[in-house]
């Protein structure tokens, strides 16, 4: 799916429009969160605007502001809030939905599901439409406008610096940020949408970026990406409210960390029910330590972000963390340094619609390996195959599946092995070069009496047979499970890395 780099030139709408009483805008801002307004009183000769104090409350949420992407093919959640008892008129699209506000000052509608806005390029500037809202506040029509609003494909991506790293600390391919004028992709960074340009694409995550531009010349629709990280953040700081009921007691203590103030609340909340179709999440080494304890967390996440969205089980793909540092003198039993959260976040694939990028063979020394092309080309499959209708697309490298006991050896099947294994070889951006005949580095077989010995491997089409000469009845198989498996080399013939594995668990 090669990328189409050509580009056109984009101008941008100015964020907000001309008002008749500066000083109400200026007082009237904060509230709705940069969108135009247009408050007018009835019954006088022309008309004038009404004292900011009038309308106190009337607004739309935090992420409906220009240049927006709206979720296209669901029910559409706009929300806002107003006095309580306000009848407040959403229009959009040739709809026209109303909602009252409780009493908590809050309202809430649905727009029925919208077609999404079709490219004939990536580089089309298409017209944006307007989303209105109209109240009578105390007998006082208000109005509130959004502006250049597309209608399209939008996935949340969260997680730690490796998900917010931008695109300017490594553009691939050449070209990439010059040729960026992509008006209908567009991104939600530090509570505005910005439509991406060759000066606006430097500071968006890599990770996301290269998902988005992988998928946009396919599907041919607008993309939104709702970018929220934080640096160093551990997954408890992203979770919802946790029922202490519901987790052990060294997980609820963990729990109670006060920066989840500054990612879920501050981050996340205010985007909750916001139109997706799924989200992307690269966390981790925040947690690298951790081993089964993380898998719970994992599924604590997911399906408490399910639960509070409302739109059922979206997608979550998810990077499993690439290798770092060294496994410098570390014997047949491996299990050290990072491979531990790997093992967990290969076993958050059991829970319903979610799927892993493998990024063991595309890791650095240090904590943050710069190629990030290849991470969001592997998430992009998932969605490619199982969002976008790309039936036929692998999505995965090989997965651990199962294993057999055949005298000596052990036979390994895989997921996503389907058109067979290879060896090989993975440079930089460069494709995965095959090596066949290769020996198989950082393979392992346990015998049965607990004991760990370096082993061989063979290729047996979509299998591997393991086998080592001083294990006679053996019982286990472990593969890369190690900090940094350097000279990693097994790939499916999709070119595609294998995701390090231990056939007894942790």
């Amino acid at each position: 799916m090669p990328w189409d780099i050509s580009h056109s030139d984009l101008t941008i709408k100015t964020m907000f429009q001309p008002a008749t009483h500066m000083s109400l805008i200026a007082r009237f801002l904060p509230v709705v969160s940069a969108v135009c307004i247009t408050v007018f009183c009835v019954g006088s000769t022309s008309a004038e605007p009404v004292e900011a104090a009038s309308v106190p409350s009337f607004a739309l949420g935090k992420p409906f502001i220009d240049h927006a992407v709206l979720q296209q093919g669901i029910p559409l959640p706009i929300w806002g809030t107003a006095p309580k008892g306000t009848m407040v008129s959403v229009e959009f699209g040739g709809q026209s939905k109303t909602a009252v506000a409780d009493d908590k000052h809050q309202w809430r509608t649905s727009l029925d599901p919208l077609e999404g806005d079709k490219l004939t390029s990536v580089n089309a500037t298409l017209d944006g439409k307007t989303l209105k809202v109209c109240a009578d506040i105390a007998g006082n029509p208000a109005t509130l406008e959004v502006n250049d609003l597309l209608v399209g494909e939008v996935w949340l991506c969260s997680g730690q610096s490796n998900m917010g790293g931008p695109l300017k600390m490594g553009p691939w391919p050449p070209g990439t940020i010059k040729n960026a004028n992509y008006p209908s992709l567009r991104y939600w960074r530090d509570g505005k949408w910005i439509v991406c340009t060759p000066e606006t694409s430097r500071v968006v995550s890599r990770v996301a970026f290269c998902f988005a531009r992988e998928i946009q010349p396919e599907i041919k629709v607008p993309i939104g990406l709702l970018l929220e990280s934080t640096g160093g953040s551990s997954i408890e700081q992203w979770m919802a409210n946790v029922p202490q009921e519901l987790v052990s007691e060294k997980i609820w203590s963990g729990l109670q960390d006060p920066k989840r103030i500054r990612n879920f609340d501050a981050l996340i909340k205010p985007l909750i029910g916001y139109g997706i179709r799924g989200a992307l999440w690269y966390q981790g080494e925040g947690n690298d330590a951790e081993g089964p304890e993380y898998f719970e967390k994992m599924k604590l996440l997911i399906e408490g972000w399910r639960e509070i969205w409302g739109q059922g089980d979206f997608p979550f793909y998810f990077v499993q963390i690439a290798s770092i540092s060294n496994s410098d003198g570390v014997g047949p039993e491996m299990g050290d340094g990072r491979a531990r959260i790997r093992n967990a976040q290969l076993e958050a694939l059991k829970i319903k619609n979610t799927g892993m990028a493998v990024t063991i063979d595309i890791g650095s020394v240090r904590e943050h390996p710069v190629n990030k092309y290849d991470v969001g080309l592997r998430l992009s499959r998932w969605a490619m195959r199982h969002q976008y209708g790309a039936a036929d697309l692998v999505p995965s490298g090989p997965i651990y599946q199962s294993h057999q006991v055949e005298g000596s050896a052990i036979r390994v099947s895989f997921d996503h092995a389907e058109n067979g294994l290879m060896l090989g070889i993975k440079q930089g951006y460069e494709p995965v070069k095959p090596t066949p005949g290769a020996d198989i580095p950082w393979l392992s077989i346990q015998a049965k009496d607990g004991t760990w010995h370096w082993a061989k491997g063979e290729l047996d089409g979509v299998d591997l047979i393991v086998r080592s000469d001083a294990v006679k009845e053996p019982v286990a198989v472990r593969y890369a499970y190690t900090q940094y498996p350097t000279g990693f080399n097994l790939y499916n013939k999709d070119g595609l890395p294998a995701s390090p594995f231990s056939t007894n668990g942790y």
